[in-house]
C-alpha cells in the first residue's frame, strides 16, 4: 500500500488549520528585526536562548529562495549573500529551498553553489516547491548536485553535528513532509521547512515540543510591503500572518524564523522588502 497516498486522502496536510495557527505568536516583526548589515542583500541577526551550555555560541546561517537564473543580477545577489555568510563564520549553513528557477536554468546552479563551497564546516539544503515541482528530478539528482559542493541534501532526514540534530522536511505543496517517529533524546533539534505552512500542518499533539528552532522561507516576506500596512499578500494559506519574523509557539518553544529570502521569482517586483541572509546565534 502506498502510505503517501493514504496520508494524502485521509490526512491532507494542505488543508488549513487556523486553530493550530492560534498557538503561534509573532515576537519579532519586520520592523523590529536586528539588521546588522544593510545592502542589496542585508544580514539580519537573531539571538536564540541556548537550551544547554554545549550549544551556547553555535552559529547558523540561513539563506532561502534564490530562484537562481544565472543573470548578472542573480550573480551579484549570490556574491553578496555568500559574503554575508562568510563574514559570519557559521558552524552550519542552511539553504531553505527554491534555489532553482525554471528547468532551463538548472545548468546555472553549479555557479551559485560554488560561491558557498566551504563557507561552513557543515552545509545543508532542503527542497522547495520549485525543486519539488520538477517531478521528473528525484532525490538522487539533488543529492548528487549538492554533494558535489560539499552540501548535504535533507528530505525527511537529519544529520547530527556535535549534539545538534538538523532535520529537513520535504516540501508541503508537491512533496510528502513528515517528522521522525521519535526524536532522539538529549539533542538540540533544529528543523528546516521550506514554508511556514508546513510547520502548522505538522503541529499535531506535542510532536514539535522537542524542537528548539525552525527555519523557513518561501513567503519572500510578502515581497511588496507598504509603510504602516506591511505586506498585502504572502504565499500562504494563512494570508500574511506568517509572512516574516520570529514566532514562538505557546509555551515558548519552538521558535520559528521566517525569512524574506533573496529573490522575487513569484513576480518581478520587490518593493520595500529587503533581501536577506539570516544569521542565528545560540546565546
Amino acid at each position: 500500500m502506498n502510505l503517501s497516498r493514504v496520508r494524502a486522502i485521509y490526512y491532507p496536510l494542505t488543508v488549513p488549520h487556523p486553530e493550530r495557527l492560534q498557538r503561534w505568536s509573532r515576537k519579532i516583526s519586520y520592523g523590529s528585526a536586528s539588521v546588522v548589515f544593510s545592502g542589496e542583500v542585508s544580514a539580519v541577526r537573531y539571538s536564540i536562548p541556548a537550551p544547554s551550555p554545549e550549544v551556547k555560541g553555535r552559529r547558523i546561517a540561513f539563506a532561502a529562495d534564490f530562484h537562481y537564473c544565472g543573470t548578472a543580477h542573480d550573480r551579484r545577489l549570490a556574491a553578496q549573500a555568500a559574503e554575508r555568510v562568510r563574514e559570519w563564520k557559521p558552524d552550519v549553513l542552511c539553504f531553505g529551498g527554491d534555489l532553482v528557477a525554471d528547468a532551463s536554468q538548472l545548468g546555472a546552479l553549479p555557479e551559485l553553489l560554488e560561491q558557498f563551497r566551504d563557507a561552513a564546516p557543515l552545509s545543508l539544503a532542503i527542497p522547495g516547491n520549485w525543486e519539488r515541482g520538477k517531478s521528473w528530478l528525484g532525490d538522487d539528482y539533488w543529492t548528487k548536485l549538492y554533494s558535489g559542493f560539499g552540501i548535504r541534501y535533507l528530505c525527511n532526514s537529519g544529520v547530527d553535528q556535535d549534539g545538534v540534530l538538523y532535520y529537513g522536511c520535504d516540501e508541503l505543496g508537491c512533496g510528502d513532509p513528515h517528522l521522525p517517529d521519535r526524536w532522539p533524546e538529549g539533542k538540540t533539534v533544529v528543523l528546516l521547512a521550506h514554508r511556514p505552512d508546513t510547520v502548522i500542518a505538522l503541529d499535531t499533539f506535542q510532536v514539535l515540543q522537542p524542537v528548539e528552532l525552525i527555519l523557513c522561507g518561501h513567503t519572500h516576506g510578502g515581497q511588496v510591503r507598504f509603510p504602516f500596512l506591511g505586506p498585502v499578500y504572502a504565499s500562504s494559506m494563512y494570508g500574511c500572518r506568517l509572512a516574516y519574523g520570529l514566532f514562538e509557539r505557546r509555551g515558548g518553544t519552538p521558535r520559528m524564523i521566517v525569512s524574506s529570502g533573496i529573490s522575487n521569482r513569484s513576480f518581478g517586483l520587490r518593493f520595500n522588502c529587503r533581501r536577506e541572509v539570516v544569521l542565528i546565534e545560540f546565546v
